[in-house]
């Protein structure tokens, strides 16, 4: 038996119609999805540009602060160090010029305890302004210097393990120094801790702070909540390399320490 003409039309319709509609459905869908993703593509490359914007403006910023550090050493060394020099020369004179009395004399020996301790004290912000060789001999050296330095000011001994192969950017080389001399500073400060252990180690490219130490340790939730400005300095110095830093600590139990950095070579 054979169909009409005009059904086999109806079926034709149909079915190329259905076939266009799908098309069609189909059509604006991957459209739909084509556009979502340029849009989150989009989007992407916008939160990239700013984050690189921020992380330009704080390496700006940090620039500035060390630009103005170096500036004030400069001027600490220059000015009133040499102030201070020729001020204890003009005491010795005025020994030499007056009639020895024991009261002269004892004056003079005060005046000039009080300008060595003020040289000191003049010295020591000097150096902690400015990194004792770290972009003439690197930050092995840098992070001796530092240790050494706060084991003279305190009753502390501290233990410093460093890759030989460590080998970093300038900017990440000062980021990991100031890091480390704030860690060193709150151990000083508050901690009194008797011994301190710091090693730096380098895996692929990704470099490694540990610090511990047997201090009294603190509670860490308290401290976060009252943003202790140590514990803030030592997380935006990891922030600043796009790393994580964790703390482990308990009232009585020492502090440990654990900041993960990625190397960019760019820094």
């Amino acid at each position: 038996m054979v169909q009409p003409e005009t059904s086999v039309d109806l079926y034709v319709l149909v079915f190329g119609g259905a076939l266009a509609l799908s098309l069609l459905v189909a059509g604006v869908v991957g459209f739909l999805l084509f556009y979502q993703k340029r849009v989150s593509e989009q989007e992407l490359i916008v939160k990239q540009m700013e984050l690189n914007y921020q992380q330009e403006v704080v390496y700006r910023t940090l620039d500035a602060v060390e630009d103005e550090r170096k500036r004030v050493a400069r001027d600490l060394h220059d000015e009133v160090g040499a102030a201070l020099s020729a001020m204890r020369l003009l005491v010795g004179q005025l020994v030499q010029t007056s009639p020895p009395t024991a009261e002269i004399n004892d004056l003079t020996t005060r005046f000039k305890g009080v300008i060595d301790n003020t040289m000191d004290s003049v010295r020591r912000i000097s150096n902690d302004l400015l990194p004792q060789g770290l972009n003439e001999l690197g930050l092995t050296y840098a992070l001796e210097g530092l240790c050494e330095s706060a084991m003279d000011l305190a009753d502390v001994t501290i233990e410093l393990t460093v890759d030989a192969e460590i080998d970093l950017p300038a900017r990440t080389n000062l980021i990991v120094y100031r890091l480390v001399q704030e860690l060193l500073n709150n151990a000083i400060k508050h901690a009194e801790a008797n011994d301190i252990q710091l090693s730096l180690n380098r895996q692929n490219n990704q470099l490694t702070l540990l610090y511990t130490d047997d201090g009294k340790g603190f509670d860490y939730e308290q401290a976060y909540q009252k943003r202790s400005l140590g514990l803030k300095n030592i997380e935006t110095r990891a922030q600043m390399l796009q790393g994580t830093v964790t703390f482990e600590t308990q009232p009585g139990q020492g502090l440990r320490v654990t900041a993960v950095m990625p190397i960019n070579s760019d820094l």
